[in-house]
């Protein structure tokens, strides 16, 4: 009777919770719990109900329940992993997920969360696998075909990957997920105006998703064209949506006003590892003076390697913000009691703006990861150098310009990285590693002219992306239609760093791309005794190699036309004798400036953050000024 009694208050509970009706299927299932304790349908619905509330220890202790009533139910196993992986307890995870499709192999929901599982773990071919099962049980499935997609992207099948994408926009065409991870992709192969046409389209959809607006000011920084009075609203009107209606009405930072006290800095980015934020990081925190500042590193990336560890030994405190809301981050912040909050991440991927926006600091920076203004009024200064940012920039940004003495890189160079090779005589080589989203139709035709200048040269160019037919064909028709056959070009694909590092003893001359410049690409480059010709223009993003090459005093190798860079790189290509002596002296002379010492580098850094909180403590805006070398 009371099973019977239990069997049709959990319909009850079935129905209200198939309508949305949370309560109401609580209230239901809890009183079948009631006649029967052991209901197992009632257990598991009220486990699911805990898990969707956010009450994942509840939710698990009802799926155990469930489960010692009816060991082999199937659904139950599932959402149970569902839970446990959202506690991050992955093994389990996984062994209940595999426990659910033994006992039922076309369960749909246990494959989709095994995948994601997977995705999480960067396990991409098991996740692909996983993500197939389930579209052999139900190829309607948008969500299936997109998380397909991403983890096709991770495996470096980036065709595979798009077009997993457009078979889940046949299915919801208006999903603006979709067209974001569509995006991200083309924007891999170097399919930049495609990727940008995605992202508008998503913001069209969903114009709340701050990851969207983001990404989209990130893919327009590499196409051509555009006004600097025009990127900058662009940048002010993602503020003005995401960042302003977060912001506190005014500053209640209760730090001390001493103007000349140990400082509590905060860096907060995705990045402590092998990327370039950690490496132009990894000379600088180890160099700060432990009696004028005491270092926070917010951590938004569980990711770690040899770079996390030297920065991790350099800071005086480490937090893992992986996973957290930015309301928690900011809480946690002002806990810290932090006087300079440094964002390192900018419009790029997890960054954590809107925790800024909420102005946990009473003074925020940004700094190296992203190369232009962020557009928010609750960052207060962007750190830059003389090079990067000319007179005139300040109508560029919305924060007031920093500019460093020494540039604003310190490029802290892998212990693995090779001896510099000689080069043999013969043709010249050009060279770019950067990525292809800066390989626009300009730089191919300007890349064209100068292969055309120098008779028998070729172009080794070398990407991730490069590994695939599609990728390589679409490139060599670029050059084809400006005159330049396949035989004047070398098309490389990723490979580890070290032998990446390896393969600028085949390079000459490294050509820069624009309007976005290199920055680890030039600093490596340089590093291997590679010269760097370069076109800085009206944005931030085209004078990074400016900076290094401003620091090495070899500014003529920055050109002011499109003529005028072919003309730098034929006549470098035809002075052997200079190149061999910068092949020479290039490594030499980057280990004895600051482009490398962090000795040298961070006291004009700390002298910067004084200034900036020397205005704090005297009630004054922040305003820009000149850091001079220090004495």
């Amino acid at each position: 009777m009371q099973s019977a009694v239990s069997d049709t208050l959990f319909q009850t509970a079935r129905q209200h919770f198939l309508a949305g009706r949370q309560s109401e299927a609580e209230d239901a299932c809890r009183q079948a719990v009631h006649a029967d304790p052991r209901h197992p349908y009632s257990l598991y619905l009220l486990g699911v109900i805990a898990g969707d509330a956010g009450r994942l220890d509840e939710s698990l202790t009802l799926f155990d329940q469930a489960l010692a009533s009816s060991p082999d139910f199937a659904e139950a196993h599932g959402n149970r992993a569902v839970a446990l992986a959202t506690l991050k307890r992955m093994d389990e995870a996984e062994q209940a997920f595999r426990r659910s499709l033994e006992l039922d192999p076309r369960q749909v929901g246990a494959w989709f969360g095994l995948g994601n599982l997977k995705a999480a773990q960067n396990q991409h071919h098991a996740a692909v696998e996983a993500f197939v099962r389930v579209l052999e049980i139900e190829e309607i499935n948008a969500p299936a075909w997109t998380n397909m997609g991403i983890a096709l992207q991770g495996m470096g099948k980036l065709d595979d990957a798009v077009a997993a994408y457009i078979r889940a926009l046949a299915l919801s065409p208006d999903e603006a997920l979709i067209h974001f991870n569509l995006a991200t992709t083309l924007l891999a192969q170097g399919r930049t105006d495609e990727a940008v046409a995605c992202l508008y389209r998503a913001l069209e959809l969903d114009p709340s998703f701050a990851p969207t607006h983001t990404n989209f000011l990130l893919c327009t920084t590499y196409q051509a064209g555009g006004a600097p009075a025009d990127r900058l609203a662009a940048h002010k009107a993602w503020d003005q949506v995401h960042g302003e209606p977060v912001k506190p009405l005014a500053d209640g930072s209760p730090n001390s006003r001493d103007p000349e006290r140990r400082l509590k800095i905060g860096y907060m980015s995705c990045d402590f590892q092998e990327h370039p934020v950690g490496w132009l990081l990894a000379n600088v925190l180890p160099s700060h003076d432990k009696a004028k500042v005491e270092v926070f590193c917010y951590a938004n990336d569980v990711t770690a390697d040899g770079v996390t560890d030297r920065l991790k030994a350099a800071a005086d405190h480490w937090r893992d913000i992986t996973g957290a809301t930015d309301d928690a981050v900011a809480a946690l912040v002002r806990q810290d009691a932090i006087d300079i909050l440094i964002d390192l991440t900018g419009h790029t991927s997890k960054n954590r703006l809107l925790t800024f926006a909420r102005k946990p600091a009473p003074v925020q920076a940004s700094w190296l990861g992203y190369p232009g203004t962020t557009g928010m009024s609750a960052i207060d200064y962007l750190i830059m150098d003389a090079a990067t940012a000319p007179d005139g920039a300040e109508a560029w940004c919305s924060e007031a310009l920093v500019r460093l003495p020494y540039g604003r890189f310190c490029y802290a160079a892998p212990e693995d990285a090779p001896a510099v090779a000689e080069r043999p005589q013969g043709p010249v080589v050009f060279g770019s590693f950067n990525h292809l989203a800066k390989v626009g139709p300009d730089v191919v035709r300007l890349w064209a002219r100068v292969l055309a200048a120098v008779p028998q040269s070729r172009l080794v160019l070398k990407w991730r992306a490069l590994n695939e037919a599609t990728v390589r064909e679409r490139l060599m028709k670029a050059f084809a239609v400006e005159g330049i056959g396949a035989d004047r070009l070398e098309l490389r694909a990723s490979s580890d760093h070290a032998e990446m590092l390896g393969q600028y003893g085949d390079i000459d001359i490294a050509l820069d791309p624009f309007p976005y410049s290199g920055v680890m690409t030039s600093a490596e480059a340089l590093w291997m005794g590679v010269p760097v010709v370069t076109w800085p223009g009206d944005r931030i993003a085209s004078r990074q190699t400016l900076a290094f090459l401003a620091e090495l005093g070899l500014t003529d190798l920055a050109a002011s036309s499109a003529d005028d860079y072919v003309r730098i790189a034929a006549e470098l290509a035809a002075d052997p004798d200079r190149r061999a002596d910068l092949r020479r002296t290039l490594r030499p002379r980057m280990v004895a400036s600051p482009l490398t010492d962090g000795a040298q580098f961070t006291p004009g850094l700390e002298s910067a953050y004084r200034q900036m909180w020397r205005r704090w403590c005297a009630g004054e805006p922040s305003a820009g000024f000149s850091v001079p070398p220090p004495t």
